[in-house]
């Protein structure tokens, strides 16, 4: 298992995200899989950094990544605010662009192509979990 830890994370959503896909764990799938998860550690890293802390805090994220029975498990650990984002109302992809709202589209995603995304909220940490199966 890789664990990983980034404080300050503000300006550092590409670098966290390059330290995560390079972890031998993810590194090893096939590249079909690895668009996959790349995809998903993007909006989530993406997220996290922009919008888990206030503006003048600089935060921290924890990630582990694991790989199991022909799965890859990646937890992504912040303490910012509370925010389930699981909870975020699904976007109506059937509108057309310019009517459609701004927000969820990237979380919808994640749902769509991880097999299993979960929250919790442990520690005073908001704990998003995703898993694909390999």
């Amino acid at each position: 298992m890789s664990e990983l830890r980034f404080q300050p994370i503000r300006g550092k959503a590409r670098e966290i995200l390059k330290a995560i896909l390079q972890t031998p764990e993810v590194s090893s799938c096939a590249m079909k899989d690895v668009m996959l998860i790349r995809l998903a550690c993007e909006e989530l890293v993406m997220n996290i950094t922009s919008y888990a802390y206030p503006e003048d805090v600089e935060g921290f994220l924890e990630v582990d990544v694991e790989k199991a029975d022909e799965r890859i498990v990646i937890r992504f650990k912040d303490g910012g605010m509370p925010f389930n984002p699981l909870e975020h109302k699904k976007p109506d992809t059937k509108l057309p662009w310019k009517l459609r709202r701004i927000g969820g589209l990237g979380i919808f995603l994640v749902k769509k192509k991880m097999d299993d995304v979960h929250y919790a909220y442990e520690d005073n940490k908001n704990v998003l979990t995703i898993e694909k199966a390999i």
